[in-house]
């Protein structure tokens, strides 16, 4: 049941992402306008905080402006498929990476190669004490990031948010949000 949850929201956040990463015309009707939003999430019913990745505001900004938009939506699409194959989730008390969310990571890692797409990860872990879980989801980012790391990402191009106990609770404090960030 949980799977297929979590498949139907992975789903509409594919849609989403696409309809996101597409752009759209600002106010004004300028093409361009406004930037890309790029979310993935492993999590059925995760919050979503995708932050723009590329941002071409207005005329000038050409082959540029697109080439970073297109970077932003080959990556967001790596991360979802990525996601859809292996979500990123962690057995209960644990920061150790599964062989499938290392070959997940290994994905994304790829996808970033050869462009300066940055991502954000988020993590979490429900115990009841808040500095525990704080601990556990801070071992948890550096977990992912180090992998990414390992596959070729420099550091500077991942952020985490370790979050504890604040945004997830329960079996949804076991999964992980990577978007893609400016």
């Amino acid at each position: 049941m949980r799977r297929t949850i979590a498949r139907t929201v992975t789903g509409v956040a594919i849609v989403a992402g696409l309809v996101a990463a597409c752009g759209s015309e600002g106010e004004n009707g300028a093409a361009g306008s406004s930037g890309t939003n790029g979310t993935a999430s492993s999590a059925a019913g995760a919050p979503s905080s995708g932050a723009d990745a590329s941002a071409s505001s207005g005329a000038g900004t050409g082959d540029a402006g697109q080439a970073g938009g297109e970077a932003a939506q080959k990556v967001t699409a790596a991360i979802q498929q990525a996601l859809q194959q292996s979500p990123i989730t962690f057995t209960t008390e644990s920061a150790e990476l599964s062989e499938k969310s290392k070959s997940a990571l290994g994905e994304i890692a790829k996808a970033m190669q050869g462009n300066d797409v940055k991502i954000a990860i988020a993590t979490h872990a429900g115990y009841p004490d808040a500095e525990k879980s704080k601990a556990l989801s801070e071992k948890r980012a550096e977990a992912i990031a180090a992998a990414l790391e390992g596959a070729g990402v420099a550091k500077d191009r991942v952020k985490t948010e370790a979050t504890g106990n604040e945004k997830a609770q329960g079996d949804k404090a076991l999964d992980t949000q990577i978007t893609v960030a400016q």
